[in-house]
């Protein structure tokens, strides 16, 4: 059966359309059945950064706390698409205190799905406090760091996040988010 060119971009549409609901219907928190494994990766996926990042020890032990995402999967199909992963929120000794997860459509020109981990360190209490209130406002661009590109340094805090992205397989360009796009949950949320 031969599929015509408007059918096929009609059929991607409808996939991604169809797509949305179910990315933005997802729960901060991982379901308790896949939790052990969540842990597992996000401690993987920080020690990468640790390894790969020059002084991120000394920034996270100064700071008020962290996210780490494990895994965040951006995708497009035509004319739509998204990001959406969760993570785990830590003070800055590793202490767990909540959930955070990204979940966010976009429109537009864009084909193909990435998968990459990532890193937000909070500069201090209190913008680890207007997190968790949902009053982090602004737009930061994650550091790409790579093992291919030698490692790199810390990165700055712009208003007062630094945040750090590291794709799951080689490099790629820095992913640029929004504070008010990231939802948190405290712990025992289940929803």
């Amino acid at each position: 059966m031969k599929l015509s060119t408007t059918r096929f971009i009609r059929l991607l549409m409808a996939l991604a359309i169809s797509a949305i609901p179910f990315v933005s219907g997802c729960s901060t928190a991982p379901p308790a059945s896949d939790r052990a494994s969540f842990y597992k990766e996000a401690r993987a996926a920080k020690a990468w950064f640790q390894n790969n990042v020059s002084g991120l020890d000394r920034q996270i032990d100064r700071s008020g706390g962290y996210i780490i995402f494990p895994g965040i999967a951006q995708y497009g199909i035509l004319f739509g698409g998204g990001r959406f992963g969760r993570g785990m929120v830590c003070r800055a000794d590793g202490t767990q205190v909540g959930w955070a997860a990204i979940n966010t459509a976009s429109i537009g020109l864009q084909a193909g799905v990435q998968g990459f981990k990532m890193l937000m360190v909070f500069e201090n209490e209190a913008v680890l406090r207007r997190f968790k209130e949902g009053k982090l406002t602004g737009s930061f661009t994650g550091v790409a760091v790579g093992i291919e590109a030698g490692g790199s340094g810390s990165a700055s805090f712009t208003d007062g996040v630094a945040m750090y992205q590291g794709a799951n397989t080689g490099l790629m360009a820095g992913v640029n988010v929004g504070g008010d796009l990231i939802r948190y949950a405290p712990l025992g949320y289940e929803g």
